[in-house]
């Protein structure tokens, strides 16, 4: 009988009691602009259980969120669940209609603003292409640009992809041509040195015969 009763106590205090009910939800790394939208992303219905809340399904609704890059939900007993979120970062800005879209280290598109911010470089992209992980000139972009070492990126105005071919970006008013998204390590170390030389144009496109006119 007392062994009965240990495990109808267990069964009740894990099923039913309320000791290990969620008592709140703490939301870590959103900015204030998106930390509303998290927080009703990752409610909890009152009376529900830590032990039993699905950690998956709430990450599932967080992530879904377009200026989420990463999640990561725990729980804390008795009853504290932590969403831990890291937001995308802009890396290039999409011309638009009314606006710029802006494009994370990835290709994908998670916001639009009347303009780019301080340091965004517009992307330009072919006529009728979308930005888009899955589209290999947005990809080929985003990947040259982040090949460059700080110092130049911060002084890239346009890039331009034409394809995953045919890169090529403004940079304090000359024009770099990159060619295909390859080589970029090597292409970085010989464009330092090029840009030293007077010119307008520079083509690391074949990195071992660099051209400057």
């Amino acid at each position: 009988m007392l062994a009965l009763a240990v495990v109808g106590g267990l069964v009740y205090l894990l099923g039913f009691s309320p000791v290990f009910d969620v008592r709140g939800v703490q939301v870590d790394g959103a900015t204030p602009e998106t930390l509303g939208t998290v927080q009703e992303a990752a409610a909890v219905p009152p009376e529900t259980s830590l032990l039993w809340l699905s950690t998956a399904e709430l990450d599932a609704r967080v992530a879904a969120i377009p200026r989420v890059a990463s999640v990561d939900v725990r729980r804390s007993l008795p009853g504290t669940v932590t969403v831990t979120v890291t937001e995308r970062e802009p890396v290039a800005a999409v011309p638009m209609a009314a606006g710029v879209a802006l494009v994370d280290g990835t290709g994908f598109v998670y916001r639009t603003m009347p303009a780019p911010p301080p340091g965004i470089p517009r992307l330009v992209l072919p006529p009728g292409v979308a930005a888009s992980p899955e589209d290999p000139a947005t990809v080929a972009a985003v990947r040259v640009l982040e090949a460059l070492p700080p110092n130049l990126q911060t002084k890239v105005t346009e890039l331009r992809a034409g394809s995953a071919y045919d890169v090529s970006f403004t940079l304090d008013g000359r024009t770099v041509r990159w060619g295909a998204d390859a080589e970029d390590d090597r292409k970085a170390a010989v464009l330092g040195p090029l840009l030293t030389r007077p010119g307008s144009v520079y083509d690391v496109s074949t990195p071992e015969l660099p051209v400057v006119s």
